[in-house]
């Protein structure tokens, strides 16, 4: 005689319900990144040495605590940073980390600094960012810039210019982009780093055509930046933030200018 068998609940799985709730929230309005979230992540993770937990506020309202792997070591080799889950994560792509993640648009990560310290600094980095800066204000594109950015300027107002990205030009080449060429001196290191110099030219062009006889802030944000970096760009008239990779998203706001050619956060 048949029977019922079941019911089977294999469709039922954490990843389904949470990305379905996921979509709910964000199409009732729910927003995915808060300023005040921005804000709280990147104050835990500057004071990560004395943070034993972190904790991260998901789209549904819950807070997520993770544990510091890091707390109260004195040399760490691990950097936290934020790693952002957009939209399409959230309802599509299943992510990697615990079930506690599945509706968390951003969650705590670490990237290893042993072969970033690892490299060396290039030979006199103001001195060649200086040179590839007056190589970008003499070229023909700087002047198309130009002339695009006070066209689509009209009657904008823009207060604030934000960077996301541009990337360090001060450390080395790693040393397999080196053993793929015959030869590497110093010329190599300058031209390996000359994109990242002409961003940042670039970035200076458009703050000063957008300030007109006033001071506009000019932020940059890559948690990749040395040291170095950050002093030359701040003597260049930067102001640098999110150096773990959440305070400058803080910033945007509606009379913002983002530059963000190659960022890795859905800021598109």
């Amino acid at each position: 005689m048949p029977q019922t068998l079941g019911p089977l609940d294999y469709a039922c799985t954490d990843w389904r319900i949470s990305s379905q709730r996921a979509a709910d929230l964000y199409s009732s309005g729910t927003r995915l990144w808060t300023k005040e979230d921005l804000e709280d992540i990147e104050q835990q993770l500057r004071q990560s040495y004395a943070m034993k937990r972190f904790s991260v506020r998901r789209i549904d309202g819950n807070i997520l605590l993770i544990s510091n792997p890091m707390f109260q070591v004195q040399n760490p080799i691990w950097k936290p940073h934020v790693k952002y889950q957009e939209y399409w994560q959230l309802v599509k792509a299943q992510p990697n980390g615990p079930i506690e993640t599945y509706l968390c648009s951003y969650i705590v990560d670490w990237s290893n600094q042993t072969a970033r310290n690892f490299r060396q600094l290039i030979a006199q980095p103001m001195q060649a960012f200086d040179e590839k800066h007056l190589l970008w204000q003499n070229s023909k594109t700087c002047k198309h810039l130009v002339a695009l950015v006070q066209d689509i300027l009209g009657t904008n107002t823009v207060k604030k210019v934000l960077c996301f990205g541009l990337g360090d030009f001060c450390r080395s080449a790693p040393e397999w982009l080196k053993k793929q060429h015959d030869s590497w001196d110093e010329n190599s290191e300058v031209e390996n780093v000359m994109g990242c110099m002409i961003q940042h030219s670039m970035a200076l062009t458009i703050a000063q055509v957008c300030c007109g006889n006033e001071t506009l802030p000019l932020l940059a944000q890559d948690p990749e930046y040395t040291e170095v970096a950050e002093d030359i760009l701040t003597k260049k008239g930067f102001k640098i933030v999110g150096t773990h990779g959440a305070g400058g998203f803080a910033e945007i706001d509606e009379d913002s200018l983002i530059i963000s050619p190659f960022a890795a956060a859905p800021v598109k």
